[in-house]
């Protein structure tokens, strides 16, 4: 499955030089600059790549109804199976190595490194594409489908292999921090991906709308095959680390996509059909809008995480993994627990009545995306010190627990079978993964800024969801949005959820963007920890 990346709060003591040192200064400026710029490119990357993956969910839904909603969003699963069976880990060792290699080798072992890879991507592409489409034709013949199913099955083989080369794309250019680009890339590309599903829907009907899914993902593969005809050259020294890297990343991927990438719609295909697929679709979308925004503010920390390993300054990483989840925590908390306090509004205002029944599952899975999206910070610093093989065990366990569920629970319980299926092993994953990263690498979770966090939230949710006595529709969720944001921001100041360090480390952040936006994020960040104590200076 291609993940969605994700851009963290970066952590800024590893700026703050010696005393007396002028050169560390400068080198401190230069190096929070550089991070500021990526960290906003990336996050605007992100944010468009998943908003771009909302607008075209409701873009299908709308014009398709439930039931062949149901159908598109079975087929995206297919070519996302396929696509992470095809990947091979290159995506995530692109992304894990560059940053090492930019600093000690040429700009042409850095492409020929790329290169190396790429080769070994386009025949697992190729193969994997290959099985699909056989599959697809030999149903079609065997009259098991027909027309235009078998379209769908064609469409569906493109969409995995273009996605294929868009990962290697985006692998290359979040590896090399090219965050810019990809923002741009990014941006085109899910231009072209709604103008092609709205045409393509309104037109040719569910395989107009999987072949809109497809111009998506054009651009960014493009990009990738002009590194076929250049030379690969693994630098001296490296096969051995990249294969072992790439291959356990590989597994944990395939294991984590039984787990993350709605397997359960196999399940819920079978034994309860299209519309429930539609409901649940719905579902997952509206809980990883919430959850996934403030994500993206985390997979900058894989290149530092990975810096900061390779010069041995743990103790600056440990540091930099309290902020981020504290971070994390105050703008997920809210995003999770206020979309769900007023999901009876935005569903049917949305996507229409139709899907009122994702109401329930919705609210479970924000629940546990709330808990386990805050700690995902932890599986950067498992990559960034080659403990793939952690996440491979972790997901093998539960894709065991995952098809257990998927061949009792959710024939028995249908949609909330799933929902909870889902909510259970993402409550588990979470559990595990920060107790290892506490335990066994020594980064311990910051429990007591989580909870106040976490209370505030609460307060937040209680408020929004009173809204809804008094207005309905798009009102509703307009002052039930005003209120809650109002209300946290209260919370937060009189608990003190925002750490006086965050703050300040947040405000240096700052200090990259515009002059008008950096004044007012320092005048936010005074009012939040007003109550409490000033911001601290780091510099």
């Amino acid at each position: 499955m291609q993940k969605l990346f994700s851009e963290a709060m970066p952590h800024f003591a590893q700026y703050v030089p010696p005393l007396g040192s002028r050169k560390s200064y400068k080198e401190m400026a230069v190096g929070a600059r550089r991070f500021a710029r990526n960290s906003f490119f990336g996050s605007v990357a992100g944010v468009l790549g998943a908003l771009g993956s909302v607008i075209s969910n409701i873009l299908v839904a709308r014009f398709l109804g439930v039931e062949q909603a149901g159908v598109v969003a079975y087929s995206l699963w297919t070519a996302i199976v396929a696509g992470s069976i095809a990947d091979l880990g290159i995506q995530a060792t692109l992304a894990r190595y560059l940053p090492e290699l930019t600093a000690a080798t040429s700009s042409g072992n850095i492409q020929g490194f790329a290169a190396a890879l790429l080769r070994p991507l386009a025949i697992s592409s190729a193969v994997v594409c290959g099985a699909v489409l056989t599959y697809g034709i030999w149903q079609y013949q065997d009259g098991t489908i027909a027309q235009p199913a078998e379209l769908l099955w064609v469409i569906t083989a493109l969409i995995c292999i273009l996605q294929t080369f868009s990962g290697f794309t985006y692998g290359l250019l979040r590896g090399m921090q090219r965050f810019d680009q990809a923002a741009l890339l990014t941006c085109t590309s899910m231009l072209c991906q709604f103008l092609a599903i709205g045409v393509g829907t309104a037109l040719f009907g569910t395989p107009g709308a999987l072949a809109g899914y497809a111009c998506g993902s054009v651009l960014p593969a493009l990009y990738a095959i002009r590194y076929m005809v250049r030379r690969a050259e693994m630098p001296s020294g490296m096969w051995a680390r990249v294969l072992r890297f790439s291959l356990y990343t590989w597994a944990g991927t395939l294991t984590s996509t039984l787990v993350w990438s709605r397997s359960e719609l196999f399940f819920l295909q079978h034994y309860s059909g299209s519309s429930a697929v539609g409901l649940f679709t719905v579902s997952v979308t509206l809980a990883n809008v919430a959850a996934q925004a403030p994500l993206l503010l985390t997979a900058g920390f894989l290149p530092y995480f990975a810096q900061s390993f390779g010069r041995r300054a743990l103790a600056e990483a440990r540091d930099a993994y309290g902020t981020a989840v504290r971070v994390l925590g105050l703008i997920i908390f809210p995003a999770c627990l206020g979309m769900a306090s007023i999901l009876p509004a935005i569903v049917p205002t949305v996507y229409g009545q139709a899907f009122e029944g994702a109401i329930p599952a919705t609210t479970v899975l924000l629940f546990a995306a709330a808990i386990a999206s805050v700690t995902s910070v932890g599986t950067n610093v498992l990559l960034a010190m080659d403990r793939s093989d952690m996440i491979f065990r972790v997901g093998a366990g539960l894709a065991v627990l995952a098809i257990a569920a998927g061949l009792t629970i959710i024939p028995e319980y249908g949609l909330m079978g799933a929902a909870w299926t889902r909510a259970a092993l993402q409550t588990i994953s979470a559990c595990i993964g920060t107790w290892f990263v506490s335990r066994r690498l020594g980064f311990p979770l910051p429990i007591n800024g989580l909870v106040k966090t976490f209370v505030a939230a609460m307060i937040c949710a209680a408020l929004s969801r009173s809204c809804l006595f008094i207005t309905t529709g798009l009102s509703a969720i307009v002052v039930a949005i005003a209120v809650g944001l109002v209300s946290y921001i209260t919370a937060v100041r009189a608990l003190g959820a925002l750490h006086p360090v965050d703050a300040a480390r947040l405000h240096q952040l700052s200090q990259g963007l515009p002059l008008s936006i950096s004044n007012g994020i320092h005048i936010g960040l005074r009012f939040l920890t007003a109550k409490h104590s000033r911001p601290v200076e780091l510099t």
